[in-house]
């Protein structure tokens, strides 16, 4: 009896590690991307394609101009044109919205973090300065905005829901 135990026993044992070893060969990968989702004849993302792909997809994305790079210091806590790779961050000019996207590519994978963290401190800033007596309608943009990041590109968005929704989706569909 003994012996089939471990006879079983030791079955078992080699079809766990056999399992394991074919899950682990399946979801391996250079980029974490199955060959279902990358498109072998597409173009790397760039700061000017992935723009190009969420300002197609947000309804009166051509309202929106370029913020000047002064927006950096002032609301991204010091952070100038040279800490990043590429940027472009467009805002609302001459309007009563608070639409705004910006992108960022990180210069280094380790630069992403501090990029990621900048914008969430950038969310908390503006928060802050918020007023309640003005433009109270725009106040939902601001607290449902939303950070995205893929490899070295790091995207906010401060849209209403369907607009972030579409943004956000072409942005991931651009980036993988």
């Amino acid at each position: 009896m003994k012996h089939n135990v471990r006879i079983f026993s030791a079955i078992l044992l080699c079809l766990t590690l056999l399992f394991s070893t074919v899950a682990m060969i399946s979801c391996g990968g250079d980029d974490g991307q199955s060959e279902e989702t990358r498109d072998p004849n597409k173009a790397p993302a760039t700061l000017e394609s992935i723009y190009a792909a969420v300002s197609a997809s947000v309804p009166n994305a051509d309202k929106l101009v370029d913020a000047q790079a002064s927006r950096l210091g002032g609301f991204f806590n010091g952070a100038v044109p040279e800490d990043f790779a590429s940027y472009k961050i467009v805002i609302q000019s001459m309007s009563t919205s608070i639409d705004e996207i910006g992108i960022f590519e990180a210069k280094t994978p380790e630069d992403v973090k501090k990029i990621e963290s900048m914008v969430d401190e950038f969310f908390e800033f503006y928060m802050s300065l918020w007023n309640d007596d003005y433009l109270a309608e725009e106040k939902p943009k601001l607290e449902n905005a939303e950070r995205v990041t893929s490899g070295n590109f790091v995207m906010y968005v401060i849209l209403d829901d369907d607009a972030r929704a579409a943004a956000i989706t072409a942005f991931e569909n651009e980036t993988k």
